[in-house]
């Protein structure tokens, strides 16, 4: 996994000390989120049942829904299906990739339904 990673930030064109910054960084802004969520919570009384907790919940999940949705729609299935060479010279193959991404959409729209 991590060799992936570092191929990826190397073809970026960042060196290895950005790299290494950029892994501490994302290492250490999750937890720092947490915990200022938690003081939040804390020095708020953050009433999780009210009608405008639920309302800024939905929007705030629906808003990261999205920016995953498209992170992989523009940034991971754009480069296998518009910059891939097999997949340009085979319309078979074009055709099964497309039914196959739309066939595990649906099924992970389905399986959101119990999440």
């Amino acid at each position: 996994m991590t060799e992936h990673i570092l191929v990826y930030f190397s073809q970026a064109g960042f060196g290895m000390a950005t790299v290494g910054y950029m892994c501490i960084m994302f290492s250490v802004t999750t937890p720092l989120g947490i915990l200022l969520g938690m003081a939040v919570f804390h020095m708020t009384g953050y009433d999780d049942s009210s009608p405008n907790a639920l309302i800024i919940e939905g929007l705030l999940g629906s808003l990261s829904a999205g920016i995953l949705v498209y992170m992989a729609l523009v940034d991971l299935i754009s480069l296998d299906f518009f910059h891939n060479k097999m997949m340009s010279s085979s319309l078979k193959l074009k055709k099964a990739s497309y039914i196959a991404l739309v066939l595990g959409s649906a099924s992970m729209s389905i399986l959101a339904l119990w999440a």
